[in-house]
């Protein structure tokens, strides 16, 4: 942009009455994430109540390892789509390629994983399953579906379809729940395990197929310019390991209990503490699925004022909701965590206090973070994350106490970390863009 058209994008703005904030699509996607998040803890309630302490960290384990794993290898190539689908079609360019790209990313990526399954198929069926293959088989079944799944979730929210994506997250609960539902008549892991894989793939498809005609659409547009793998896989890169972070802070704690050495039956009240207090990230997500193609337009269009309001204001609401979740926590989560898993799930209101403290940070160091990548700043990102999740790790080794205990601070401390150092790095862009603005860079 040129200096006389930033003076006169200032002067309009100046002259113009406020606008609010920009979260088109948030209201609808959290909601659709609170019954997604009400499906979810029914589905571990139900499994819980009906398998033994140690059937049911086998399930814990499993829903860790798959979402952290999914998460990790595709929540990048669906941050990608969205974000070049939202940037693309603002610009008036055609959005096919986009889709192209990613599509021989998410083939590749999961012949990798294939491959590396089937050579680590004995050593991760022993160490995290207790040898059972069919857990194995299903973590396998639940990746593929959900990197689908994921992908799916990009398209729609770069094509701003918040209805179509909203129907991504409830139908994927629901399927999880009554595929689980036998639990009732047959106390079996496997069926809790089946029900989790179906959920990825099943999810999607409906969606997806209702909202088909937008999705041919993108192919119009100006082709002068495709986009290409090696875009994709640049603004890939570090997504991934924000992501990796990322789960190892919010679904990891399961796997370091158990990869530490831990039984299955600690693991599972880990992951029932965990659960507990995530109702708030749950609801994020539905706030993250829009905010992403949301700020990637607005830098689209050069509007950097309700850029920073919209994250600033945002981050502002989440603080007064981590002073809320840390109350609720400490006071009522004792009472509550036995009444809803069962009288075997018992935490002190000091770690579930932690974890309601790294549940509010999550919200604030996510909604940065997307903040980042919309401007295309996910390295950034990427080191705050990094630092966190390695403070994680290592408070967990050297705290003692009980695994909940290691685990909650550990965590706590990580998130606290992130989100200090992702203020930072946003306060310092917002610096620089203005001199860029002023200098009429």
């Amino acid at each position: 942009m040129s200096a006389q058209a930033a003076a006169a994008v200032e002067n309009v703005d100046a002259a113009a009455p406020p606008r609010r904030f920009e979260l088109t699509g948030a209201w609808l996607l959290s909601g659709a994430m609170l019954a997604a998040g009400l499906l979810a803890y029914a589905f571990h309630i139900l499994a819980a109540r009906t398998l033994t302490q140690d059937e049911y960290g086998q399930i814990a384990v499993l829903w860790a390892a798959l979402f952290l794993t999914v998460v990790v290898l595709f929540r990048p190539l669906e941050q990608t789509t969205a974000r070049a689908v939202a940037d693309r079609l603002a610009r008036g360019q055609e959005a096919r390629s986009v889709l192209r790209s990613v599509a021989v990313v998410y083939g590749c990526v999961l012949g990798l994983v294939a491959v590396a399954a089937l050579a680590a198929w004995g050593a991760l069926t022993d160490r995290f399953f207790d040898g059972n293959d069919f857990m194995t088989a299903m973590l396998l079944v639940g990746i593929a579906g959900y990197g689908f799944q994921y992908i799916g979730r990009g398209i729609l929210g770069g094509l701003r379809r918040f209805h179509g994506l909203s129907a991504i997250h409830v139908t994927d609960g629901s399927i999880r729940f009554l595929v689980a539902l036998p639990l009732l008549a047959v106390a079996s892991p496997e069926i809790a395990a089946a029900a989790l894989a179906a959920a990825g793939l099943g999810g999607a498809i409906p969606p997806l197929w209702r909202c088909r005609a937008e999705v041919r659409r993108l192919g119009e547009g100006s082709a002068d310019e495709h986009f290409h793998m090696r875009a994709a896989l640049a603004f890939a890169a570090p997504a991934v390991v924000i992501a990796a972070a990322d789960q190892l802070l919010v679904n990891g704690a399961p796997l370091v209990v158990v990869g530490g050495g831990g039984a299955k039956d600690a693991a599972a009240i880990v992951f029932a503490a965990t659960m507990l207090v995530r109702v708030p990230v749950f609801l994020f997500t539905g706030v993250a699925g829009s905010f992403l193609p949301n700020l990637t337009r607005l830098n689209a269009e050069d509007d950097h004022h309700r850029f920073v309001a919209t994250v600033m204001r945002v981050c502002l609401v989440f603080l007064g909701v981590t002073v809320a979740i840390v109350a609720v926590a400490a006071l009522a989560g004792p009472t509550v965590m036995p009444i809803v898993f069962g009288s075997k799930y018992t935490a002190p209101a000091s770690d579930l206090a932690l974890l309601g403290l790294a549940a509010g940070c999550y919200l604030a160091a996510a909604t940065i973070s997307q903040a980042l990548l919309a401007v295309d700043r996910a390295s950034s990102g990427a080191v705050a994350w990094a630092a966190g999740a390695a403070l994680f790790v290592f408070v967990y080794a050297i705290a003692s106490g009980g695994a909940l205990h290691e685990a909650s601070l550990g965590i706590a401390s990580g998130m606290v970390m992130a989100t200090l150092l992702l203020a930072l790095i946003f306060a310092w862009r917002v610096r620089v863009n203005r001199r860029e603005r002023a200098s009429g860079v």
